[in-house]
């Protein structure tokens, strides 16, 4: 009879491989949740493997319009976070004036998902080795009014090099000491309450 030894299961942060902080990922999917949620405008789930981790990472890129007084959408946090990470991508994709999703040459794009999928997904399937193009800021968010924690993901990405995880280091940094990053910590609550990175 033959030894039965279960493989264990890798624990998230419990010392070996960590799935927080600066983490080597690779796009699997794109979900367009807009029509889901009355405030959004745009709502756009990218999901993420993470080098040596069976689990994945959604990462929300969402908000609704800034609009001028013609109606026409203006500068604003959601566009911001849109168009950083389509440059991250190099998608040249984007919003018209209108709100409608267009292809560089201005054609309309009626499923931005779909688009995204086709042309900037690393169609990884499981049982095989993501390519992880990308890195990410993965971290336990605080609720601050359940006072409970979340995963989540910083709307950020830069290559997978040497230059780009320090560059992704240096942006937490700046996140965390300009108090815009809502990261749980063992520390005391402060009473002071901290800027959400969804505002920037």
């Amino acid at each position: 009879m033959a030894i039965f030894r279960p493989t264990p299961k890798p624990a998230e942060n419990t010392g070996g491989v960590k799935f927080t902080g600066v983490c080597e990922v690779g796009v699997v999917g794109f979900t367009d949740r807009s029509s889901e949620f009355d405030w959004s405008d745009v709502y756009l789930e990218i999901e993420f493997a993470l080098k040596n981790s069976k689990y994945t990472r959604k990462m929300q890129v969402a908000g609704g319009f800034e609009k001028d007084s013609s109606g026409n959408i203006a500068p604003g946090g959601v566009l911001d976070k849109v168009y950083r990470i389509f440059d991250a991508l190099g998608c040249e994709a984007g919003l018209n004036v209108k709100g409608e999703w267009e292809d560089n040459d201005g054609k309309p794009i009626a499923d931005i998902a779909g688009f995204l999928n086709a042309n900037y997904c690393s169609n990884f399937m499981p049982g095989t080795d993501p390519v992880l193009d990308y890195v990410a800021y993965v971290y336990k968010a605080l609720n601050k009014k359940t006072g409970t924690t979340f995963n989540n993901m910083l709307v950020k990405l830069y290559p997978n090099t040497e230059k780009g995880k320090e560059e992704m280091a240096s942006y937490v940094k700046w996140m965390k000491n300009n108090n815009y990053l809502n990261e749980a910590t063992d520390e005391p609550k402060s009473s002071n309450p901290v800027v959400s990175a969804e505002a920037l």
